[in-house]
């Protein structure tokens, strides 16, 4: 598939395609029209880094725009673009093409710079959870929320936040923590987690907020400066048997002495299976990336070689050296890297609905509210062939009950009114989609070159390479040449330059037959013209 794609890729190169708003014609294809500006543009483009000047002929480009065109059209004259692995293969391209139009740069930027700012700081919080799914009903989410109120309202009447944690939170682990999730930083809890933590003040307690696992309050006990990322080296021993702890100080005697004998350390002693082949590296975390016990202990060590003392977590007890700090690097040369997480973070949702919300000003959109109506009123799995009318338009596009019926059929239970909201947003974005090609010409370019390009690299597999494989094929092509292109050239030692040679005529005669099949046809005062173009 990367094959393929980088073939197409190369075509393109060669010949880019342009908007035929307003152009005039340079030639026909059985009637079909071609456009000078779309020729003009391949050449204007391939002449500043082509430096051949047979190459560079206004004469030999035309050629090739020709024959390119002829391959394309041959190609959807026989169907090749009603094939279903193609139109797949298209779809799934056009929705990549169109993921960057789906982005508020504005909306992205402000929130790479606020990741890069959090990260600058560690918050450490404890919180208190009730689950809710995202089908709860109204009435269990109020509930929830009004539980929440009330322990907040003993939290600030000075009760300990542990206490009251362990009483109300559905945490499984506030048994063991009271609540306490420890320090972290940007880019480590969902979103709406890390906002109320990083906007609550210090010794603070939020008021209730939803997240996808459910509703939560939370108190920040402490924010300090991050300490960027460390590496470390470790032994762990996993059981807590008698005579661990003296074992581990054994250990850490000929450590200390010999630091350099620290890898050869590991591989004798070490449990660690994932770690202990690679001399005990662990890969570079931050203080909230590990546990609190350990974190503690790698971000207190100083100076790169310093080994810890051991130290027991529930997973064992360790050794540390530290390899090498990371401080916190400049905007600049993280903001690519902060950009790829807030793409792929809750944040992305912000992005998200702030180009829905640009797509509603700019569409006339109606909702036909009797239409949604019918749903809380009559069983739509039922009684399917009720539901019949429209239920939303688009500007021109009118949907119907169906497909709305299709979308509740596809998702989690909840009410109609919540699910129709997120049935009108995806079928806005589904429009948007469907006829960007025809409002955007830059999208419309790349996309036609790339369906261009699929649909001859479908042509010349069919028509070059397969053939290339026939062995007869090959050896009459060969023997056919021996005396001329091959003397002294045996067909086994110089097998690859003979079908690659083999493949360039196959390619000639498939674009021979094509002239003959074809009745191509100049507009012979455009062609002077752009000659003139071009020479002048």
């Amino acid at each position: 598939m990367k094959l393929k794609y980088l073939l197409i890729l190369v075509v393109l190169f060669e010949l880019k395609v342009y908007s035929q708003d307003s152009q005039k014609i340079l030639f026909t294809i059985d009637n079909e029209p071609y456009y000078s500006n779309e020729f003009l543009a391949v050449y204007k483009k391939n002449m500043k880094v082509v430096s051949n000047a047979e190459d560079n002929s206004i004469e030999n480009y035309l050629q090739m725009f020709v024959d390119y065109k002829l391959k394309v059209k041959s190609a959807k004259d026989i169907g090749l673009d009603t094939v279903k692995s193609y139109i797949n293969e298209l779809n799934q391209y056009k929705d990549a093409l169109v993921s960057p139009y789906l982005k508020d740069e504005k909306v992205t930027n402000k929130l790479v710079k606020e990741a890069y700012e959090r990260i600058k700081k560690e918050v450490n919080v404890s919180h208190i959870l009730i689950f809710l799914k995202p089908e709860t009903l109204p009435s269990d989410t109020i509930a929830a929320y009004k539980k929440l109120l009330e322990a907040r309202e003993l939290i600030l009447e000075g009760k300990d936040f542990s206490e009251i944690a362990k009483a109300y939170s559905q945490d499984p682990s506030v048994k063991e923590n009271g609540g306490e999730i420890g320090y972290f930083t940007a880019l480590q809890m969902v979103y709406p987690f890390e906002n109320i933590a990083y906007s609550t003040p210090l010794d603070g307690v939020s008021m209730p907020f939803r997240t996808k696992f459910g509703l939560h309050i939370l108190k920040v006990n402490d924010i300090r400066n991050s300490g960027g990322e460390v590496e470390v080296a470790h032994i762990m021993i996993k059981n807590n048997e008698e005579g661990t702890e003296k074992k581990m100080d054994s250990i850490y005697q000929l450590a200390e002495n010999n630091p350099s004998d620290f890898e050869q350390l590991v591989n004798i002693f070490s449990e660690d299976n994932a770690s202990a082949p690679n001399g005990g590296r662990l890969k570079k975390f931050s203080s909230g990336q590990m546990i609190k016990s350990f974190s503690e202990v790698a971000f207190s060590l100083q100076t790169i070689g310093e080994i810890s003392q051991p130290f027991q977590t529930p997973y064992g007890w360790h050794i540390i050296k530290l390899i090498k700090k990371y401080p916190i690097e400049s905007f600049e040369n993280i903001e690519s890297k902060l950009l790829r997480k807030v793409e792929n973070d809750e944040r992305s949702n912000l992005i998200a609905k702030s180009v829905i919300e640009r797509l509603f000003k700019e569409y006339n959109i109606v909702v036909y509210k009797d239409a949604v109506k019918q749903f809380n009123e009559e069983d739509w799995n039922k009684y399917p062939e009720n539901f019949q009318k429209k239920i939303l338009k688009i500007q021109d596009k009118e949907i119907y009950q169906n497909k709305f019926i299709e979308f509740l059929s596809n998702k989690n239970k909840q009410t109609i009114n919540s699910a129709f909201k997120d049935f009108e947003e995806a079928e806005v974005l589904n429009y948007f989609k469907e006829n960007i090609e025809f409002n955007n010409a830059d999208f419309a370019a790349t996309y036609k070159e790339f369906e261009e390009g699929l649909l001859l690299f479908e042509m010349l597999e069919k028509q070059v390479w397969e053939k290339s494989k026939d062995s007869i094929g090959l050896l009459n092509y060969y023997d056919s040449n021996k005396t001329t292109k091959y003397i002294d050239k045996d067909l086994s030692s110089n097998k690859g330059q003979i079908i690659a040679d083999y493949q360039n005529y196959l390619e000639k005669m498939w674009v021979k037959e094509l002239h003959q099949k074809y009745k191509v046809e100049f507009v012979k005062d455009e062609r002077t013209h752009i000659l003139k173009t071009i020479f002048n």
